[in-house]
């Protein structure tokens, strides 16, 4: 009896002691937001002023079909209500057919969603476009494995400081 007194004796006051130490940290009022210092170089780093968007495409086909128009109409409002934005447009293929063609595929792909883009409003000097071929895969895949999501241009849009 003697050893479950003094048991019980240290576990409530270890108790005593975990609220006390609770209560102590209660009091103590939260920084507040307007104290925090701000990134140390903040104003050098592009935000990002809309999303990441991905266009995906038929097997061997350069059509935008009708989510990849609205895509493009997304992306035209987001550049048309800031002016300093730039968007990035990257075509990729999947791996079915000879490397060298997928990566012209790929420019292809890039190419049309730049001339949508353009068409849409976008200026050209703002958008800055490449391609990849069938080397930067989102989902890795044995060659002539036909994957939709590799079908895609990537289109990013930034916004960079003054």
């Amino acid at each position: 009896m003697f050893r479950s007194t003094n048991s019980l004796r240290a576990s409530l006051g270890a108790a005593a002691l975990f609220l006390a130490a609770g209560c102590a940290e209660q009091a103590t009022p939260p920084p507040s937001a307007s104290a925090a210092p701000p990134p140390a170089n903040a104003a050098n780093v592009p935000q990002l002023a809309g999303a990441w968007y991905q266009v995906y495409f038929d097997t061997n086909s350069l059509a935008l079909d009708e989510r990849g128009q609205m895509i493009v109409k997304t992306v035209a409002h987001v550049v048309a209500n800031t002016d300093t934005t730039r968007v990035t447009v990257i075509g990729k293929t999947d791996r079915v057919g000879a490397e060298p063609a997928n990566m012209a595929l790929s420019q292809r792909r890039a190419a049309a969603v730049r001339d949508a883009l353009i068409t849409a409003g976008v200026p050209a000097t703002r958008i800055d476009t490449g391609w990849t071929g069938e080397t930067r895969q989102d989902v890795a895949t044995a060659n002539d494995i036909a994957e939709q999501r590799n079908r895609v241009v990537d289109i990013t849009v930034v916004k960079q400081s003054r």
